[in-house]
């Protein structure tokens, strides 16, 4: 068991949403067991699906009953666009991003209001520059553009989007000066909270220089943007994770202060792992590596999430590539990680994955000790799976009828 505690957070990319935290302790005595206070919030959930080139926002009590079921038919918000990343903003909804390629990347806030309905924050927005990587930082959403997608490669774009109405600001970035790789340019991938509110870690990339093998990691600081530090190992080859234009975070924050960062084996000649950076330390730990491919038996993963304490959900890739080959193909099976413990676990319950479409899954959610992962497969409407952390078990939950996708869900306390 685990004492509880609650920790805000996004998982990305990256990547994004509320987390309920816990320490370690596999026997505690009845009062050593912390009530949690994400039980006795009151509200709702807030659901977003896509259908076609809508999203529907739907509020509803509970994702749980496997007999129950929801329809954007006659009730919650309809907004006629679709969006590709969710950002929960605490229990007060959350931002929704849009990568534009070609053109405008635009956002959207939304949130229950005060009657029980599904409600806009503001009005819609556009992103500088546009974005390919987000991330909650204190009680801001940033997003960077990396300069390898701009005329200026020695510059990446950042944006503050306010959780509450407000216009997004934006800045620039210097890529070329990280410290070890002067006159390198890096995109950028992912946006981690440090744990302080006010820094950020950023995965490097330098894909120009094919040379450059090495995982690498910035803390950055979220308001001056001044570089506080750069990590690299050789043990491992990029962190990030890699779709289409899209870009997600492999790296994630126990409840603790360590710091694990991951590298999916996308780019590179490395295996697929982690590493970690213990909280206070100035560098990765020599100590600790753990060799995922193996582990998962031979696979090679996209996307992170932080669930609790130092547990996070992989999602993996279906098929089992070559040596020095890149990753590709559909994504839909699903692991948590113990990260001190060295613990892999399949979930079980969940459809097979050659019945789950390509992306599928999109932003699983957090919250009350529970995992809820929303589902579309080749068998039913969409659907919520509910899975225990510390079992790896899921089991049926709502159903949301006549759409073609759940988005993202993020519960909202009652105003």
């Amino acid at each position: 068991m685990k004492n509880q505690f609650i920790k805000k957070s996004w998982i990305i990319a990256l990547a994004l949403f509320a987390a309920v935290g816990c320490s370690k302790n596999d026997n505690p005595s009845p009062e050593e067991v912390e009530p949690n206070p994400e039980a006795s919030l009151e509200g709702q959930f807030l659901v977003a699906t896509g259908s076609g080139d809508a999203t529907y926002l739907l509020p509803t009590a509970a994702l749980d009953d496997a007999n129950a079921s929801i329809s954007p038919v006659g009730v919650g918000l309809e907004f006629n666009n679709t969006f590709t990343q969710y950002i929960p903003s605490g229990y007060n909804g959350f931002v929704a991003l849009r990568y534009g390629q070609g053109n405008a990347h635009i956002g959207q806030r939304f949130t229950i209001n005060s009657t029980g309905a599904a409600a806009l924050v503001g009005a819609q927005f556009e992103l500088q520059n546009g974005f390919v990587t987000a991330g909650l930082v204190g009680d801001m959403t940033y997003t960077l553009m990396s300069g390898n997608r701009s005329s200026d490669p020695t510059l990446a774009t950042l944006n503050r989007v306010p959780l509450s109405d407000g216009t997004p600001q934006f800045a620039f970035l210097p890529t070329n000066s990280f410290v070890g790789y002067e006159g390198k340019n890096a995109a950028l991938l992912g946006i981690v909270d440090a744990g302080d509110g006010s820094s950020f870690y950023t995965s490097l990339h330098f894909w120009e220089d094919t040379d450059i093998d090495d995982v690498a990691v910035a803390k950055i600081n979220a308001t001056s943007l001044q570089v506080e530090a750069v990590y690299s190992d050789s043990r491992l080859s990029v962190s990030g994770g890699f779709y289409r234009s899209a870009r997600y975070s492999q790296i994630g924050g126990a409840d603790n202060g360590d710091i694990y960062v991951f590298s999916g084996n996308n780019y590179g000649t490395k295996k697929a792992g982690a590493l970690v950076i213990k909280s206070g330390a100035s560098g990765f730990d020599q100590d600790y590596f753990w060799d995922l491919e193996t582990a998962s038996g031979g696979y090679r993963f996209r996307k992170v999430w932080h669930v609790e304490d130092d547990i996070f959900l992989v999602e993996f890739y279906n098929d089992i590539v070559d040596a020095g080959a890149s990753a590709s193909g559909s994504a839909t099976q699903y692991a948590l990680l113990d990260m001190s413990d060295k613990k892999f676990s399949w979930i079980s319950g969940l459809p097979d994955k050659s019945n789950i479409a390509e992306s599928g899954v999109k932003w699983p959610y957090v919250f009350n000790d529970k995992i809820y992962i929303g589902v579309a497969t080749t068998l039913e409407d969409p659907r919520f799976y509910v899975v225990d952390p510390e079992s790896a078990a899921a089991t049926k939950g709502l159903l949301v009828n006549g759409v073609t996708s759940i988005e993202s869900a993020t519960f909202v306390e009652k105003k």
